[in-house]
């Protein structure tokens, strides 16, 4: 067996797959460390009610921008790690699609939740109290989308290192910026802070995508940039009707759940128990952002043995970081609970729920990129759809449990997701072994 070192040495995939997990590590601890605090914070200044005002409004500014740029950054990213060398120039028009279309939409959606803030608010949350927050957070959603479509063509050329400098630089402001706001002029202050990182975010990104693009001989080019439109039928559109059924139908969930009358209670129990989903998975989806133009690449040149060692590598890797969150918690699962003020006897069970969730999560992750990577961008919105009906019904039906009766309904969800994946991935590879075959043939 080779020693670690030269098999490191001579493994181009293994050593970016390393460099860029570190490098990318590195950068988003300091940004998903943000909500985690903000919500500790929240919740020892002002109480667990206004967690739930925060984590409904967080939600909605989450849920329209990742509506604005998720499928258009899926597809930039995607796309651009194929053609960067073979196609320079496919690849700036395509990242000046990317440019024009988040920002164009982050624009439509910001002054639809701020002209009718007031309809959401008390018609459909029945929380007409928090119409002022979400005029407060409407400008973020266009810069944050304008700013996550930016990243994505940066991590399309695999500029990982340049990525995880931009987000400690916005990990840094987040935390400098946002317990600031809170404590001096409560959730509007917050929310005001976030914004002002965000647009910082977005003014020192764009100089560095750009050179990033040029270091690689792509001229970024707006002119031109639709005649790229069939990448947004078979890449973008999927991915973004994908990613309506991710974070809205979170925000869909919470709203079922908020409705009841200790429903901001049960919102705000909910969203610090995502804080600690999230705190578990970020790593592993440190692993999915490194793994997604990896994966491309080796769809992209039928190589089915390259995609199954990179596969390999990341259920590896984000096993291990299962494995490590699951033992942590349950033996100190009890003091995160008391970070909150909340009583570990009696929500336990809900936390113990998710990180059992979260392990599945995690080796889930590389396997819900096969649909992307190999270009079956409608098959992988057909299995979103599977697992957010399954997600919205479940709530529904545990409506009455409340924060508990939520994360057993995302559980059963990823649950039943999973095994869809697995049986796709077996397909989606094997379908590549047969087209190299037939290639070589």
């Amino acid at each position: 067996m080779l020693p670690l070192r030269k098999l490191f040495t001579r493994s181009a995939d293994l050593r970016t797959f390393g460099f860029g997990l570190i490098w990318s590590t590195l950068g988003t601890v300091a940004v998903r460390l943000t909500p985690l605090i903000t919500t500790v914070l929240i919740s020892h200044w002002f109480g667990i009610e206004s967690v739930g005002k925060f984590a409904v409004t967080y939600g909605t500014l989450m849920s329209a921008s990742m509506l604005a740029a998720t499928g258009v950054s899926l597809m930039a990213t995607r796309n651009i790690a194929a053609f960067a060398k073979t196609e320079p120039d496919t690849a700036g028009r395509l990242a000046g699609m990317a440019v024009l279309l988040a920002g164009g939409t982050g624009v439509a959606l910001a002054l639809a939740i701020y002209v009718f803030s007031d309809e959401i608010a008390g018609r459909i949350l029945k929380q007409p109290g928090l119409a002022f927050y979400l005029r407060v957070i409407s400008p973020i959603i266009a810069i944050s989308a304008l700013n996550n479509v930016q990243t994505a063509i940066l991590r399309g050329l695999q500029e990982f290192r340049t990525t995880a400098r931009l987000d400690m630089i916005m990990g840094i402001l987040m935390i400098g910026s946002v317990p600031a706001g809170l404590y001096l002029y409560g959730l509007t202050g917050g929310f005001a802070a976030l914004g002002f990182a965000y647009l910082a975010g977005c003014m020192i990104t764009t100089p560095a995508m750009l050179h990033g693009l040029r270091s690689r001989g792509i001229r970024f080019s707006f002119s031109g940039s639709l005649s790229q439109w069939p990448m947004i039928t078979r890449y973008a559109i999927p991915a973004l009707l994908a990613s309506l059924l991710y974070e809205p139908v979170n925000w869909i969930c919470t709203t079922i759940i908020v409705n009841k009358p200790d429903g901001l209670e049960q919102v705000g129990l909910y969203f610090i128990a995502m804080q600690l989903e999230t705190l578990l998975l970020f790593a592993p989806q440190i692993v999915v952002q490194v793994l997604i133009p990896m994966l491309s690449s080796g769809f992209g040149e039928k190589d089915s043995r390259r995609v199954r060692n990179i596969l390999a590598m990341s259920i590896g890797a984000n096993l291990a970081i299962a494995i490590g969150f699951v033992a942590v918690m349950m033996l100190f699962g009890d003091w995160f609970l008391l970070l909150f003020k909340l009583d570990p006897a009696r929500d336990w069970p809900i936390f113990m729920i998710v990180v059992l969730a979260a392990a599945m999560i995690a080796c889930a992750l590389p396997l819900g990129q096969v649909p992307v990577s190999s270009g079956y961008m409608w098959t992988g919105l057909s299995i979103t759809g599977g697992w957010a009906a399954t997600f919205i019904i479940g709530t529904w039906l545990f409506q009455d449990q409340g924060a508990k009766g939520i994360v057993i309904a995302r559980a059963i969800a990823w649950g039943l997701q999973t095994l869809v994946y697995i049986g796709f991935t077996h397909f989606a590879i094997s379908r590549t072994t047969s087209h190299s075959k037939e290639a070589s043939s």
